[in-house]
């Protein structure tokens, strides 16, 4: 019963579905032990009866049936229904106990501690194994000392085997943990997989909402607000035209509609947005990041005037999330400034820590950190993303909208 087990924690036997290559590799470890247990086993038995005697070595036929007995009944019951680790011990104890009785008959008997020091190796934690496969070793070296006097193939043989079992257990091993490794390197990549999808989702609908509050913005509520001032001034020239109620009906209406119009804008608004100005939304933003660690200082400084088009805040708000997000999640910083002015450049929202920082030159920078997108969000309003950061020395973000763009 030889289960697949090389390390204490946890057992291979109870490897995850994931590690598919060790199980194969274990498996075939079993199919060999088995057989070479069966081999020699038999070479035990030959070699009881080669006196040539008509009489059965009686005692050596048992212990040589009650071995195969335990040991095929405990491997057959392990890979059926499976057993706890006492169950494992006591059968272990039992095959050395039934192998120690068969090698006081048989000397050749010793041969099958090979096997043996894999099933300790298997069942026994690191150091534990290690012991036993010595004791193993030492046990065979004394019984075939015992039997046919100590030479070196009787010391070497046992130690060589000794040896060849810890390094292939060792290699196994490794083999776990390397496993292991790989299974925890895809399943981080497969969450990062899901995780950038679900922020290009979320990227792609806030920047169709930004682009229809835009489209929206300069199409009809710009008309809405022209016809408005049109039939204002219409009704001004003439106030005793004879269609003035209907002029001033029509200019209600107009009036009304581009309310709704705007409230339909604003509803296409990011949701840190509603309600508040731009600084107010970035305070909104920082005071979520600062509930979720409140480890973090996050600090916001600045302001504006007048308030920039829709579709500017809009970017500025989500460019401000992924800088604190991407800050906090691969910068470990104590402190976070937010800033938000306006000058002779045109509107300015800048973002530093004290974190990490990273190497602005790696090949993967831009996608590992989320610099791309933040990058495309600024210039499809003209700006321009500038990114400082250095190893150990925190990191600044910095966007700027030109005036063109960032009044409204």
């Amino acid at each position: 019963m030889p289960p697949d087990r090389v390390t204490p924690e946890p057992p291979a036997m109870e490897l995850p579905p994931e590690s598919a290559g060790v199980r194969a590799v274990l498996a075939q470890l079993q199919v060999a032990l088995h057989t070479l247990v069966a081999a020699l086993l038999a070479l035990t038995l030959v070699a009881a009866h080669r006196d040539g005697s008509a009489e059965p070595n009686l005692p050596a036929v048992l212990a040589a049936v009650g071995f195969a007995a335990v040991y095929v009944a405990g491997t057959v019951w392990e890979r059926r229904r499976g057993t706890g680790r006492r169950a494992r011990l006591g059968w272990l104890a039992a095959v050395l106990a039934l192998w120690a009785a068969l090698v006081v008959q048989v000397p050749e008997a010793a041969y099958l501690v090979f096997p043996l020091f894999f099933v300790a190796l298997f069942l026994l934690g690191v150091w534990a194994g290690v012991v036993a496969v010595v004791a193993l070793a030492v046990v065979a070296v004394v019984a075939l000392g015992l039997h046919n006097g100590f030479t070196p193939a009787g010391v070497v043989g046992p130690a060589v085997g000794a040896l060849v079992a810890l390094g292939l257990a060792a290699g196994v091993r490794a083999l776990y943990r390397e496993s292991q490794a790989r299974r925890q390197v895809i399943a981080e990549l497969v969450a990062t997989r899901s995780e950038l999808a679900t922020r290009e989702r979320e990227v792609g609908r806030e920047a169709e909402r930004a682009r229809l509050a835009g489209e929206i913005h300069d199409t009809v509520a710009q008309g809405l607000a022209s016809i408005g001032m049109l039939l204002h001034a219409a009704e001004r020239a003439d106030p005793d035209h004879p269609a003035i109620e209907q002029i001033r009906l029509a200019r209600d209406v107009a009036g009304e509609n581009l309310t709704e119009t705007r409230r339909l804008i604003e509803a296409l608004r990011p949701a840190p947005l509603e309600g508040v100005t731009l600084f107010g939304a970035l305070q909104r933003v920082a005071g979520r990041v600062v509930a979720e660690n409140p480890h973090i200082d996050v600090e916001v400084r600045g302001g504006l005037d007048d308030e920039p088009p829709a579709e500017l805040a809009a970017a500025s708000v989500r460019v401000a999330q992924e800088g604190l997000a991407n800050a906090v999640r691969h910068g470990d910083p104590g402190r976070i400034a937010l800033s938000l002015t306006r000058g002779e450049e045109g509107i300015v929202l800048t973002i530093s820590d004290d974190g990490s920082g990273f190497d602005t030159s790696a090949p993967r920078a831009a996608a590992s950190f989320g610099l791309g997108g933040m990058m495309r969000r600024v210039a499809d309003l003209g700006g321009t993303l500038e990114v400082e950061s250095e190893l150990g020395r925190g990191t600044t973000v910095r966007a700027v909208w030109p005036p063109g763009r960032s009044k409204s």
